[in-house]
């Protein structure tokens, strides 16, 4: 009997090995497409006019804002602001962009559409008052040891045209970054066989409008020249987080993906992207930590730049695909003061270390 089994456990072997051979012969095909992906951003049909459009339109508002910090008692145009959300009334020196047919407002977070009158109003404040900014007063503040550096700010001291520039790259850019083009607009419901001259297939054109959005030059980062908000943060981030080759390969590889119907890699590549911009954030705020830390002895600039900081945070908000929680958010905004012409020292190393605990930049909380 012992014999027996043992020459069919032989037999056994004998035909598993053979079936294996045959499968060697026969492996199973590799149907993986097969593709280049460029190292710029240059594919056929790419248009993300759209969204250049719109960075412009943040930077006339921006200007807007400057433009009120020239001269104590300069009035802040409230109203022209609200316009240029909107795009109503033809409010742009750049005419283009009145005859655009699209607006800032109905590309933002819901949240950020009620922040944004808040914001706009209480940076009003600082203008209208026609005083000299100082603990418990709104007003027109001059850095102590820059002079041509000029702020408004509120009686807490907090310069809310800062708050806005930060808020708005959360509020817009990254909400749809990371809500519209690196999720639902890529989805494969999302037609992706149609060509549009100019403007490829819909999914590839969502992509390139999240590429436009980042603010960068098609050569990037080889070429910064002109890279605005967060194309200009990536970079000041780079030496601690290196989102300037992250974000640019996630965007060639994810754009050459889709063309080849390589669903897996663009799926890959949309989710390194999504994550980027919520580390990028805090990384900003950190970027910003620093240069609080630097000027901690000058009211005016300090409470300037702890703005800055302020609005990257609180711009986590708005983000849906965010990992940190809401209750995370409200922990580390905490940590900030009711008025931020008692900041000390200590509270600045307390929201530093916060931050990169979060997000694991512990190591590089310093270079940030």
């Amino acid at each position: 009997m012992k014999r027996t089994l043992t020459v069919f456990s032989l037999f056994s072997v004998v035909m598993l090995g053979a079936a294996s051979c045959k499968n060697d012969k026969n492996p199973t095909p590799d149907t993986t497409p097969k593709y280049d992906v460029p190292t710029t951003y240059n594919f056929a049909n790419v248009d993300f006019s759209e969204s250049t459009t719109r960075l412009g339109m943040i930077t006339e508002m921006q200007n807007i804002m400057k433009a009120a910090t020239v001269a104590k008692g300069t009035a802040l145009d409230v109203a022209k602001l609200k316009s240029m959300f909107t795009n109503t009334g033809s409010p742009f020196a750049t005419a283009a962009y009145n005859t655009a047919g699209i607006n800032l407002k109905d590309q933002t977070a819901p949240l950020f559409q009620t922040d944004f009158n808040r914001f706009v109003d209480s940076l009003n404040t600082g203008a209208a008052s026609g005083k000299d900014a100082a603990k418990g007063v709104a007003g027109w503040g001059v850095s102590s040891t820059n002079a041509s550096s000029k702020f408004l700010l509120t009686a807490a001291g907090v310069n809310y045209a800062q708050v806005f520039n930060k808020a708005i790259m959360g509020g817009l850019i990254t909400y749809q970054i990371v809500n519209n083009y690196m999720s639902a607009g890529i989805a494969e419901s999302v037609d992706n066989s149609t060509v549009v001259a100019g403007k490829g297939t819909a999914q590839e054109h969502n992509w390139d409008l999240a590429f436009g959005y980042w603010g960068v030059p098609i050569d990037f980062p080889t070429n910064k020249t002109g890279a605005k908000l967060w194309g200009s943060y990536s970079t000041q981030v780079d030496s601690g987080y290196k989102a300037n080759k992250l974000l640019m390969d996630a965007f060639l590889k994810g754009r050459a993906a889709i063309h080849a119907k390589d669903t897996k890699t663009k799926q890959d590549q949309a989710t390194i992207i999504l994550q980027a911009f919520e580390r990028l954030t805090a990384a900003a705020a950190l970027q910003e930590v620093k240069e609080v830390k630097e000027s901690i002895s000058d009211d005016i600039q300090r409470n300037s730049r702890l703005s800055e900081c302020y609005g990257f945070i609180y711009s986590l908000k708005y983000n849906p695909k965010r990992k940190i929680t809401d209750a995370q958010i409200d922990a580390l905004l905490a940590l900030f003061p009711k008025n931020f012409y008692n900041l000390t020292l200590e509270d600045v190393n307390k929201i530093r270390d916060a931050v990169a605990a979060q997000y694991d930049f512990q190591a590089v909380k310093d270079i940030l």
